[in-house]
């Protein structure tokens, strides 16, 4: 059918038999280690279909020599139709390695991703079950006062003998000896929060605009030692420290390294120091401390600070004592609430405390007349669940307050009496904050914009002066 020339037919004769002669070498070898399938129908299959195929690639390869009538005459061969799909794969054998190999490659690839997010999973874990040793900081460490001449137990808290004798367009005085400078005074926006009953499960229903408490703060500015060859350099970072607060409406006090009391945001609006956040008392529960709390900051440095003295000047300590009675008394606010930014901020997305450190040790509540609370429990994480993970022990030195450890241990005996387990209710209550906060961000937005879902709470101590920020 094909050739009319005889030196042709010869060539294809030759070409073939030799291919057929491979194949079954080939063949014979493939199966050596099943040399049982040679007396086999499987092995004659194999064997004949690999023959016919050889006859067909021949015959591919010399059609373009042949007359264009002839060039399909290979359709009317009678041939297996498994000689035809050993045909098929040999002409198209590089397409199919490549998608071997591409198919081979994702394959390694999803294997690899497995294996990595597995090994994530574990060390995730692990480091849950197995956290670093940690050192518990003893109560009423560095509670000592290196500013007070008189002993605090001789100078008790007496809100009946203070009040404000005196008020000037650029500053006003208290009875105790407090001085206010109103030189930075400036405007944000009314205090508008929600009040949650301790132990309910609402959002809140009662609206207020009470100050209730106030939260100790640090800016983290760069600072330079405290000596009289200073002078110069500390007045002037001060001064621009002041302006960034103000323009930035971020507290409500500042005290400056020279005692210098500054009020920034007025008391009847909320400054951004505070952002996610969340503080109780016997009464009631706090979330987003931005409305219910004033913020009072000490420029200073927290951050690698060993010691109270390295944080504070004895200046700052006695008119962060005398503020501290003075808004006591002006606003009735309750012990219990007078905190430090370290105890209430926290990560809202995975429910972790101290987002920011700022005063999470080292404060010294005692000089400033206040109990320690760094012994209670923080309601954070007694009353949401909030916990710590290995990236936070490391940034806090590995050190934990002494309420810190008991609170977790709280917070698991309650999951026991609610027969959950402690993960089960820490997401029930992670969803419950989250449900707060929306309800908080609603109320200051304004009733246009009450269902808004983006919009998005500042970030606790969000635009905090750095040391960069200042020079």
């Amino acid at each position: 059918m094909y050739f009319d020339r005889p030196e042709a037919r010869l060539r294809f004769l030759n070409n073939t038999r030799t291919k057929q002669v491979e194949r079954q070498a080939k063949l014979q070898h493939s199966l050596r280690h099943f040399r049982f399938l040679k007396n086999t129908i499987v092995y004659d299959w194999l064997l004949e279909a690999r023959c016919y195929s050889a006859i067909l690639e021949e015959l591919r390869a010399m059609s373009p020599s042949l007359p264009r009538n002839r060039r399909n005459l290979a359709q009317q061969i009678q041939a297996p139709y498994s000689a035809r799909l050993f045909f098929l794969f040999h002409q198209s054998r590089h397409a199919f390695y490549g998608a071997m190999v591409i198919i081979a490659g994702l394959m390694l690839f999803g294997v690899y991703s497995l294996v990595s997010w597995s090994a994530g999973w574990v060390k995730d874990a692990i480091a849950r079950n197995k956290r670093p040793s940690i050192y518990v900081v003893p109560a009423g460490e560095a509670q000592s006062d290196p500013a007070a001449t008189i002993p605090a137990k001789y100078l008790p808290y007496k809100p009946e003998a203070i009040w404000k004798y005196e008020s000037k367009a650029d500053y006003e005085k208290w009875s105790n000896g407090c001085r206010i400078l109103r030189e930075y005074e400036t405007d944000n926006r009314p205090r508008a929060y929600y009040t949650i009953p301790r132990g309910s499960e609402t959002d809140g229903d009662q609206f207020s605009d009470k100050i209730v408490g106030i939260i100790y703060h640090t800016p983290e500015s760069g600072i330079v030692p405290f000596v009289p060859d200073n002078n110069e350099t500390i007045q002037k970072r001060s001064r621009r420290l002041l302006e960034t607060v103000r323009e930035r409406k971020l507290y409500n006090y500042m005290i400056d390294r020279y005692g210098d009391i500054y009020r920034i945001v007025r008391d009847e609006h909320a400054a951004d120091h505070a952002g996610y956040s969340i503080w109780a008392d016997a009464k009631n529960t706090y979330v987003s401390l931005n409305d219910s709390f004033l913020g009072v900051c000490f420029e200073s440095k927290f951050d690698g600070a060993e010691s109270l003295d390295d944080i504070l000047t004895p200046a700052q300590i006695n008119s962060g004592r005398l503020l501290t009675d003075v808004l006591r008394t002006q606003y009735g606010i309750d012990d219990a609430n007078c905190t430090t930014h370290g105890l209430v901020a926290v990560d809202e997305k995975k429910m972790l405390i101290a987002r920011h450190h700022d005063w999470v040790r080292n404060f010294p509540f005692e000089a400033m007349r206040l109990s320690d609370k760094y012994k209670i429990h923080p309601p954070s994480m007694s009353d949401y669940g909030c916990t710590y993970d290995i990236d936070v022990l490391a940034k806090l030195g590995n050190k934990l307050w002494e309420g810190a450890l008991s609170a977790e241990e709280e917070f698991n005996r309650r999951a026991g009496e609610a027969r959950v387990s402690p993960d089960d209710l820490r997401r029930k209550l992670q969803a419950r904050y989250h449900s707060q906060c929306a309800k908080a961000r609603a109320l200051r937005a304004g009733p246009g914009e009450a269902n808004n879902p983006q919009l998005a709470e500042k970030p606790s101590g969000a635009g905090e002066p750095t040391e960069s920020g200042n020079d």
